[in-house]
């Protein structure tokens, strides 16, 4: 039998993935894990696994592609160098 800890639905949890945050994003996640009485790697499982149901759902519909394409659009205009002197009339 494969070793792994248990979710509710008995599915083995077997992999790790590393993901970096910032000082302030880190901060919060342990304030609100903290509220939760929960640890934060188990809050950060329940984000992310509520996120892919939302974005399946998104893809289903069709969203999915769209929605990347408007985040792709505010990152490069956020890390555009006439950022600062944009106007939107």
């Amino acid at each position: 039998m494969a070793k792994g800890r248990k979710t509710i639905d008995n599915e083995k949890i077997n992999n790790n993935l590393t993901i970096r945050f910032s000082d302030r994003e880190l901060a919060e996640i342990e304030e609100l894990s903290e509220e939760l009485g929960i640890p934060k790697t188990r809050f950060i499982r329940n984000l992310t696994l509520s996120g892919l149901a939302d974005a399946k759902a998104l893809n289903k519909i069709g969203a999915l592609k769209g929605a990347k394409k408007l985040i792709d659009f505010k990152e490069r205009l956020l890390n555009s160098s006439n950022y600062k002197t944009l106007e939107i009339v």
